[in-house]
């Protein structure tokens, strides 16, 4: 396909790729002016400007760039319009998504704002559980709690269930950092922390304990 510049008539081969992209203005190599290339566009590369066709004024000339920055302030307003919505709907889970947490460190860091506590319980491991009878008849829970973050996260809450012989429970409780730990605590990366608990014992004999982090 053809366009030909109606203001020096100099031929330019286009393509639809070409109008796509350039919104259907072409900026003549010849004279240099932007012209409406879908205005003037011919399959024959000898054909002629329509004489019935007006010519492009001055005014027309100037509101090709014009229009080009107001589609670009456009597309942008929309674009931050999206990014505020996915923000706002989904702004805390992907703050705790690992692969995004380091970019948004830094990003805070410019702009001084602060993101919420980092809580991955799935990347806190506990090992070394035990429940066992002290002297006076009440019970200590002991356990090794790990985080295996790259992030540093607050303890968590932990939920402990006494069992009876047949597996059911007799009793539960959920028991914050403060009282599981010597004191509140924000568990930095790869840090590990001692677990004791003293549980009264129930009037049912225990038979097991389940543990859950909360």
């Amino acid at each position: 396909m053809f366009s030909r510049c109606p203001y020096c008539a100099e031929q330019h081969e286009v393509t639809v790729e070409h109008l796509r992209q350039s919104r259907g203005l072409l900026d003549c190599s010849v004279c240099g002016k932007s012209f409406d290339a879908l205005r003037f566009l011919s399959e024959d590369k000898d054909s002629r400007l329509n004489d019935d066709l007006p010519y492009p004024d001055h005014q027309t000339l100037d509101q090709g760039p014009q229009t080009r920055r107001v589609w670009f302030v456009a597309t942008s307003l929309v674009a931050l319009l999206l990014v505020a919505q996915i923000l706002y709907f989904e702004g805390y889970r992907l703050t705790m998504q690992p692969q995004l947490r380091a970019h948004l460190d830094k990003v805070c860091a410019t702009l001084s704002c602060r993101l919420p506590p980092y809580k991955n319980l799935e990347e806190l491991s506990v090992s070394h559980s035990d429940l066992r009878v002290r002297s006076d008849s009440s019970y200590l829970f002991s356990a090794v709690l790990s985080n295996q973050a790259l992030f540093a996260q607050a303890a968590p809450d932990l939920k402990l269930s006494v069992l009876n012989f047949n597996g059911q429970a007799i009793a539960e409780r959920v028991f914050s950092s403060a009282e599981y730990l010597l004191k509140p605590t924000t568990l930095a990366p790869e840090q590990t922390v001692e677990i004791r608990l003293f549980v009264v014992a129930p009037a049912a004999p225990i038979g097991g304990y389940t543990f859950t982090l909360l």
